[in-house]
Formats: C-alpha cells, structure tokens, sequence
C-alpha cells in the first residue's frame, strides 16, 4: 500500500486495483475444503498455510486509527464512482520495523453510500470460534467493534461525514510492492 496520510489520528493507506498481496491458502498436502470458512479455520488451527499472489481487485483507501479495532475502507467502482465504505473488523494496527502489522477478525460490515449496512462474513467467523481459533470473547469484541463504526456511520461522523470519495490518488503513483523483508514479523 502506498501512504497517504501518517497522523497521529488516523493513517491511510492507498490499496490500488491490481496491486498484487499475498493471500493466505491451504498448504499443498492438505485437503481444500470449498467452503472458505472452513478453509481458513483449517488452516489457523493447524498453523499451517502458504502464501499465494493475488491481484487485488477495486481501488480501495484504507482508513486507520491507533487503537481502534476496525478499519474503515473507502471503496469505488470504475471511473471513481463511490462504492461506500467496508469497514474492516480487525486488530488494532501496530508499528513495526517493516510497516504496520494486524490480524483480520473475519467478520466486517458494509455501509452502502445510503449509509444503510450489513454484516458480512458471520458464518466465517462463527467457523473460526467453533474450531477454537478464535475464542467467544474475541469474536464478541470484533462485533461490538462493528456496532461502533456502525453506529459512527449513522449519525455520519467522520470519516464516513469527510469528502474521502473526493480523494483521488497522485497520478505519477505506480501500483505499490512489497517491501524487502515484508514476510519478517
């Protein structure tokens, strides 16, 4: 991701379409369940996943705050036309050496340009708490997280009250790369 912006309240994160990440996926020897939740509960619990390239797919801004447990995505569909927002349930981003670090909690929230919403992904996480990945803590959290950004998106407090569908990236920006060392944390 390219940095847009380092504050001390909020970092955000340019994420362009067709940036190639590592996706985390079934390790080879091991049985691929159709089922992504399932999928990616297997692969937690066993500690056992390897790292694919993959193309991501729409223009996303990432928006962050320290010690909060979501980030808010800014999205568009082509031509720049706003998508909304999709806010990210996840661990509170940390700093380090390389970059910043945090762990997805699975479960997220989609807030239509409306600012109508709904859950995304509850089932996945519900996969991860039955097989222990998670506890019934975390995902308890991650949810009451989610009922908080919701809850900002309705009474249309920054950011979703903030003219992010407005920003457009720097036109000399290339798609961003991983960075030596990016797999050392």
């Amino acid at each position: 991701m390219i940095v847009v912006e380092d504050e001390v309240d909020r970092l955000a994160l340019w994420f362009p379409q067709g940036t190639i990440w590592k996706a985390p996926t079934t390790h080879p020897s091991r049985q691929w369940h159709e089922v992504r939740g399932e999928r990616l509960a297997e692969c937690a619990a066993l500690g056992e996943w390897v790292l694919r390239d993959s193309e991501w797919d729409v223009d996303t801004l990432c928006l962050l705050e320290p010690g909060v447990g979501y980030a808010i995505w800014v999205s568009w569909l082509p031509e720049f036309e706003p998508w909304g927002w999709y806010v990210n349930l996840q661990e509170p981003f940390r700093r380090t050496p390389q970059g910043i670090q945090t762990m997805d909690l699975m479960l997220d929230v989609i807030v239509d340009v409306d600012r109508s919403w709904r859950w995304k992904d509850e089932d996945e996480l519900e996969t991860l708490v039955r097989r222990g990945v998670f506890s019934r803590a975390l995902a308890d959290r991650a949810r009451a997280d989610g009922l908080d950004a919701i809850q900002r998106a309705e009474r249309n407090e920054p950011p979703f009250s903030e003219p992010w569908h407005d920003w457009r990236p720097r036109p000399e920006w290339s798609l961003p790369r991983l960075p030596k060392g990016w797999d050392l944390v």
